[in-house]
């Protein structure tokens, strides 16, 4: 009887312990199991996404803000498409901050050229027409950036946004044109290597010139008589 209660104890232990690790894991890829709130897709395209996997976190400013969702191959253009989920209400406006863009935004309209130039019904119509627009922007920017980062040296790869502090911004269901993919580990060591050879021919081409040009010795005094 007392063995049967040690091995279910034990049981209940290894139990528990793979539950911690699994929530571990979660909360460390950033996917805590929680959905995103009024969510969207967004797609970028990137020459290299190795080690990114489906449901890895994305980022900005170090807060999660979505995950990946699809990674495909562009037939076409041979590049990888990732299509990541992200939370819209950490990545687009409330109805007051939509509101003050929208000012701003009026304002460098009425600056523009093409706006000085119309008339007043066709002022109205661009207004209008800038207006609806932003009913589906987000709060990145359309100076931003996404690359493939990695958590810490040999760390899981993950998303990160990095906004640029434009004022024109990216609509829901939009694309991310800046884009930065993986940077292998192999790739740096290569660049490292060729920069070091690189250097090393310099140095010794420098040495082989010197040791080439013949030495130069200061001639001697001349004196003039009369």
């Amino acid at each position: 009887m007392k063995s049967r209660s040690s091995e279910l104890a034990v049981g209940v232990l290894v139990i528990l312990f793979g539950l911690a690790l699994f929530f571990l894991a979660m909360k460390v890829s950033g996917l805590s199991g929680s959905t995103l709130s009024k969510s969207y897709e967004m797609t970028a395209t990137f020459d290299n996404v190795n080690g990114l996997k489906e449901r890895a976190k994305v980022t900005m400013s170090g807060v999660t803000v979505g995950r990946v969702e699809y990674i495909d191959l562009d037939p076409v253009t041979r590049l990888a498409k990732v299509t990541f989920e992200l939370d819209g209400n950490k990545t687009t406006f409330n109805p007051t901050q939509l509101q003050t863009v929208e000012q701003n935004a009026l304002e460098e309209l009425h600056y523009s050229d093409d706006y000085q130039h119309a008339n007043a019904t066709k002022q109205k119509v661009m207004e209008q027409q800038l207006l609806s627009n932003m009913k589906s922007i987000t709060n990145i920017d359309q100076d931003a950036y996404i690359m493939v980062a990695t958590n810490g040296l040999l760390g899981e790869k993950y998303l990160k946004i990095v906004p640029g502090g434009g004022l024109n911004y990216i609509k829901r269901g939009g694309v991310i044109s800046n884009t930065q993919g993986t940077m292998d580990l192999e790739d740096l060591i290569g660049k490292f290597i060729t920069g070091m050879s690189g250097k090393s021919s310099t140095g010794t081409a420098a040495e082989t010139k010197t040791a080439s040009e013949p030495s130069q010795t200061a001639d001697p005094q001349t004196s003039f008589t009369q």
